[in-house]
């Protein structure tokens, strides 16, 4: 019986291993659960316009520091993203 030439196999186990990765990497990532206690998004997005406005984060016993540290992209507004870094240890 014939061996496979090693390059041979190497490229295939590496093509099979890239393909494995690309797949895992292609999977949506799961969002962030909430901290037991805290509010949901959808609750404290009082309009449903899909963004939480200072009023809304205020209403809900927000401060305006910290809505002020989540609002990454200063848009005004926090994204399902964005507030779920609420209680979360900066980086």
């Amino acid at each position: 019986m014939k061996s496979i030439h090693p390059r041979l196999l190497t490229l295939t186990l590496a093509g099979l291993l890239g393909a494995a990765s690309a797949s895992a990497l292609a999977e949506p990532m799961p969002e962030a659960a909430p901290a037991p206690g805290a509010p949901s998004f959808q609750s404290v997005d009082s309009n449903g316009d899909g963004k939480i406005s200072l009023a809304e984060f205020k209403a809900q016993g927000g401060d305006d520091q910290i809505f002020t540290k989540l609002d990454a992209d200063q848009d005004k507004g926090l994204s399902q993203v964005e507030f779920a870094k609420l209680g979360k240890p900066s980086a």
